[in-house]
């Protein structure tokens, strides 16, 4: 019981968390809802839990990365409006593309699962960056990128 109260928790914490930067308000009402809506997805991703649905347990390189995203959205954030200004200038067009980078997949285990999945959502919170797809066969990474000059070589 004590480990699903955890579970449920660190859930909740973590949707609420995610619904408050992707709303990006303080008012009562929508964090009322915000936390409506986290305890509904923490009840659901708990239930498929319990019946083995949902086996994510990403690894300690994985969840570090995590803290350093504030300087990364600061970087990259930089580097897109200076790209901006020098496109509006006509100085230097603004070209993105699609890269394939290197991605370590790994296997069927929960911690590999969890690197897959919170891996490639720390690299689509940056600007420059969304990875599409990732290709567990080829140990690759689609990524498409608004500025490939400055843009990570790799997925955190």
């Amino acid at each position: 019981m004590i480990h699903a109260l955890r579970s449920w928790t660190l859930w909740w914490l973590a949707l609420l968390g995610l619904y408050i930067v992707m709303e990006g308000t303080n008012e009562q009402m929508e964090l009322a809802a915000g936390a409506g809506a986290a305890a509904l997805g923490a009840t659901l991703l708990e239930l498929l839990r319990r019946r083995g649905l949902l086996r994510l347990a990403p690894g300690v390189a994985a969840l570090a990365s995590v803290a350093r995203l504030p300087a990364q959205i600061l970087r990259e954030f930089w580097i897109l409006t200076v790209s901006l200004g020098l496109d509006l200038a006509g100085i230097r067009r603004i070209r993105s593309a699609w890269v394939a980078v290197p991605f370590e997949a790994g296997g069927d285990d929960p911690v590999s699962a969890g690197n897959r999945a919170l891996r490639p959502l720390i690299d689509n919170v940056s600007p420059l960056t969304i990875v599409a797809d990732v290709d567990c066969d080829r140990d690759v990474a689609l990524k498409h990128d608004l500025v490939p000059a400055r843009a990570s070589k790799t997925v955190p």
